[in-house]
């Protein structure tokens, strides 16, 4: 069952809702929620290009378009992804203007595609899947959010209708011989309320009020979800142990 929310080409970032994660991408043990404890090698190598679709591939000129203007966006998100987040992994062609399919005419949202390498912990699991759902919301919505919109230029160009974040993670370890499952969930704002955030306008309390959210539980599709949504400062305050960055790379 692909994961139907939004069309670029063909299912470059509508991957199966249960896909397996790729392997560790930087040797690094998965995040928990409990012990919060990852382990690594130090890490130089640069992120690949294969995260951000190419403009040519965008199925209309209004994403082409879009694409062209902002490659180096998008190349420049890729890499503080990669260096800043180690423990999140973009999907193939999974940053680009996509237009989500429950929308009419050719909106286009800028679009990031992300697995977390997160271990599933008793306690997380003892939450529902909205209680679930809305942590991760809170944990990694905002500050995406943030780093999408950086640009003033791409914030204020007309043509860019809104922006989407796509979170998966596993939801439980799998027995022995049996297939993972994941949680994803997809998450689409409109550009006024991006802008509204980012310019402090709209809390983050008030976020996910603000969002159109689809869930997945593995294959099976929940619909829209209602969430809540805090500040969390996970992202910016959480360390990876012996991970070093590249030398000249920031991460503000």
């Amino acid at each position: 069952m692909a994961l139907a929310v939004q069309s670029g080409r063909g299912m470059d970032t509508s991957q199966t809702a249960h896909r397996i994660a790729p392997t560790l991408r930087r040797g690094l043990a998965a995040v928990t929620f409990v012990a919060l404890a990852l382990a690594g090698m130090p890490v130089t190598a640069a992120p690949s290009d294969a995260s951000v679709l190419p403009p040519e591939q965008h199925t209309s000129e209004k994403g082409r378009r879009l694409a062209a203007t902002y490659v180096g966006v998008l190349r420049d998100l890729s890499a503080k992804i990669y260096h800043c987040m180690p423990w999140v992994e973009a999907k193939k062609n999974g940053i680009g203007f996509y237009k989500p399919k429950h929308l009419d005419g050719d909106a286009r949202y800028l679009s990031v595609n992300l697995y977390i390498d997160q271990q599933p912990s008793p306690e997380f699991a003892g939450f529902s899947i909205e209680e679930r759902a809305s942590r991760m919301f809170s944990r990694y919505v905002g500050p995406m959010l943030r780093r999408m919109a950086r640009p003033s230029a791409l914030l204020a160009d007309g043509s860019l209708d809104g922006f989407s974040v796509i979170l998966e993670w596993l939801k439980q370890t799998p027995v022995t011989g049996g297939r993972p499952v994941h949680e994803t969930i997809a998450v689409f704002l409109d550009r006024g309320s991006v802008s509204d955030y980012v310019g402090g306008r709209l809390a983050s309390r008030d976020l996910a009020a603000r969002a159109r959210v689809l869930g997945w539980d593995g294959a099976t599709a929940l619909g829209a979800l209602r969430l809540s949504s805090w500040d969390d400062d996970f992202v910016s305050t959480f360390k990876v142990s012996n991970y070093q960055l590249a030398p000249g790379v920031s991460c503000p």
